[in-house]
C-alpha cells in the first residue's frame, strides 16, 4: 500500500471514529486538571485550530484584516467552570449547558460572521447577494468544525458539536466580549480523560446508528 493509500485510509478511520459524546458534571464533581496538563492541552487545542482553519472559504470576510469568516472563542477548565458559575448563579440558567462547561476540559465557541443585516435594511438588489455570500460564509465556517472535531479525535479527545444554547445569546456574548454582529454555530465541548471523573453523566449522539447511503446519487448520461 501507497503512502496515498495509507493516509486515505488513516483519515478514513478517524472519521468513522468520531463520535458524539455529551459529558454532564455536577458542580465540582470533576477532576481538576493540572497546570501541566491544561497546557498540554491547550497547546493541542490551538495547534487543531490552526490547521482547522485550513478549510476552503469562498469570499474572503476581511474584518480586522481577516479573510476568514470564522472565529474561534477558546476556554479551558478554570474558564469554562468559572462561566458555568456564571450561567448557573448571576444568569440563573437551569439547561443543560452548565452541566456540560463543568464536565468538558475545554470548550471553544466558534461563531461565524454574516454580511447581511440581520434587520433586514440592505437594499433589496443587495440583499439576495448577501445572503447568498452568508450561505458561503456559513458553508465554510462548518468545515473548518468538521476539520477540528477531526483533529481532536485524532488527538484523543472527545467531542460534542453543540448547537450551543444560551451560549449563543447576548449575555453570554457580551461576558465573553463576542461582538454580536457574529453569530455562533457551535459550542464544541472538548472530552479530556482526567476531566471528568465517574459522577459524570456520558449521553451519546442521536444519530450514530441511523445513517445510510441512499442520499448519494449519481447523474447518469
Amino acid at each position: 500500500m501507497n503512502q496515498d493509500c495509507e493516509s486515505a485510509t488513516t483519515l478514513r478511520e478517524i472519521i468513522h471514529a468520531r463520535r458524539t459524546e455529551k459529558v454532564l458534571v455536577r458542580p465540582d464533581a470533576g477532576q481538576t486538571l493540572s497546570p501541566e496538563r491544561l497546557e498540554h492541552y491547550q497547546s493541542l487545542i490551538h495547534q487543531s485550530l490552526i490547521d482547522a482553519g485550513m478549510a476552503p472559504f469562498h469570499f474572503p470576510r476581511g474584518v480586522d484584516d481577516i479573510a476568514e469568516p470564522w472565529r474561534a472563542y477558546s476556554l479551558m477548565q478554570p474558564d469554562a467552570r468559572a462561566l458555568s458559575l456564571v450561567l448557573r448563579e448571576e444568569m440563573a440558567i437551569t439547561s443543560k449547558e452548565p452541566q456540560l462547561l463543568d464536565g468538558c476540559g475545554a470548550v471553544v465557541l466558534m461563531t461565524w460572521l454574516p454580511e447581511s443585516a440581520a434587520d433586514g435594511s440592505d437594499a433589496p438588489h443587495l440583499a439576495a447577494k448577501l445572503r447568498r455570500r452568508d450561505e458561503e460564509h456559513l458553508a465554510a465556517t462548518s468545515a473548518m468544525v468538521q476539520n477540528f472535531l477531526l483533529l481532536c479525535t485524532a488527538h484523543g479527545l472527545g467531542n460534542y458539536w453543540s448547537s450551543g444554547g444560551v451560549l449563543g445569546g447576548p449575555d453570554v456574548f457580551k461576558h465573553l466580549s463576542i461582538p454580536t454582529s457574529e453569530r455562533l454555530i457551535g459550542a464544541i465541548f472538548i472530552d479530556v480523560p482526567e476531566a471528568a471523573d465517574q459522577p459524570a453523566e456520558r449521553k451519546p449522539g442521536a444519530h450514530r446508528n441511523n445513517r445510510c447511503d441512499r442520499w448519494i446519487r449519481w447523474s447518469l448520461s
